[in-house]
């Protein structure tokens, strides 16, 4: 019997496996899907986040350093930050490469049908038959099967709206600067990635244009190819109001949905894996409080950086053209006098 099964093979999940594994625990790891996706998904690694996957050994090649970010109103700069150390733009589905490479016993095509919670161990159901194992971890994302199975409940929090999303390749001005126009129409957000490419992000209806949005927002053109390319998503944040119960433990999205507006969601993920396992190995050994003390203060952290990106999201909304000098002032202030070193830890989640 493992010690350990972990539900779900996504960063978070095969993160918390390498790091147990690394500590001697034996650890399974089930995940119902047969590949890793390769749709667009998180780019940004924050400096704590890159912290804790240096000790594994991960080296992010190709990883695209961002030490400089911009706000504007069209071609008008209204202030700056810089990022040091740097954030690391790396594809989400070349990071979950190389954790795979860190993981054993990790069972692709294998879904979970269900988790038993024991008094002393739990059952998770697989094709085939049943694995005991000590502790279960579901970390099989924002729906998590696992989680609604259990009593927890799934609270709603502020921060909410719908975006358009493309990754395209970058021939416009903008070197390795992450850039955010704050339109009077919605907020727009490019970011730099590996092999010269950029992302783009905007806030806007499903039908919508992005790289006419794009154009009309920024005045940076876009390729044509821009609309072949485009996703759209919805923002939003949910707290599992218990992520510990007997010997569940829910991890990362399953836990917790955090806004990508401000890239906080996996970063946050990361953290909360990083700090679970000391207080698992203590559980295990018999220290009843451990996960306890680790649910207090994730979820913590968790509601602060649900208040951020509920700040960041409310700063891109559309408003009305009497109050965007009104925004184009409160900017300034927030990029230039002295909240823009508090404005930066926040950004590259220094403070979490």
């Amino acid at each position: 019997m493992p010690d350990v099964a972990v539900v779900g093979a996504g960063p978070i999940g095969t993160l918390v496996a390498a790091l147990l594994q690394r500590r001697g625990l034996e650890t399974a790891v089930y995940e119902r899907r047969d590949a890793i996706s390769q749709r667009p998904r998180a780019v940004g690694i924050h400096p704590p986040a890159v912290a804790v996957l240096r000790q594994l050994g991960l080296e992010l090649p190709g990883a695209r350093p961002i030490a400089r970010g911009e706000a504007r109103d069209h071609d008008r700069v209204l202030g700056a930050m810089r990022f040091a150390p740097p954030v690391l733009m790396q594809p989400q589905h070349l990071l979950q490469t190389e954790l795979d490479a860190h993981v054993r016993h990790l069972r692709r095509a294998t879904p979970v049908t269900g988790v038993e919670n024991g008094a002393r161990s739990a059952r998770v159901h697989v094709p085939g038959g049943a694995v005991g194992a000590r502790i279960v971890i579901a970390a099989d994302g924002v729906d998590s099967s696992i989680r609604g199975e259990s009593d927890a409940a799934w609270r709603r929090h502020a921060g909410r709206g719908r975006y358009l999303m493309a990754d395209v390749g970058d021939d416009s001005e903008l070197g390795d600067a992450a850039v955010l126009w704050f339109a009077q129409r919605g907020v727009v957000e490019s970011f730099p990635l590996p092999s010269s490419r950029r992302r783009w992000v905007a806030r806007a209806a499903i039908g919508t244009d992005l790289a006419q949005l794009v154009g009309e927002r920024t005045g940076v053109r876009l390729p044509p190819s821009t609309a072949d390319q485009t996703s759209s998503f919805i923002a939003a944040q949910h707290l599992a109001d218990r992520w510990v119960q007997g010997r569940i433990v829910l991890l990362g999205d399953a836990a917790h949905e955090i806004s990508p507006i401000g890239g906080q969601g996996m970063n946050l993920g990361i953290l909360d894996a990083a700090a679970l396992v000391p207080c698992l190995i203590s559980a295990l050994d018999g220290d009843t409080a451990a996960l306890d003390s680790w649910e207090r203060e994730r979820k913590g952290t968790a509601r602060k950086a649900m208040a951020q990106a509920a700040f960041n999201m409310s700063v891109g909304t559309p408003i009305p053209a009497f109050a965007q000098p009104f925004r184009r002032a409160g900017v300034r202030v927030l990029t230039w006098g002295p909240l823009a070193r508090r404005l930066e830890a926040a950004f590259t989640m220094a403070q979490l």
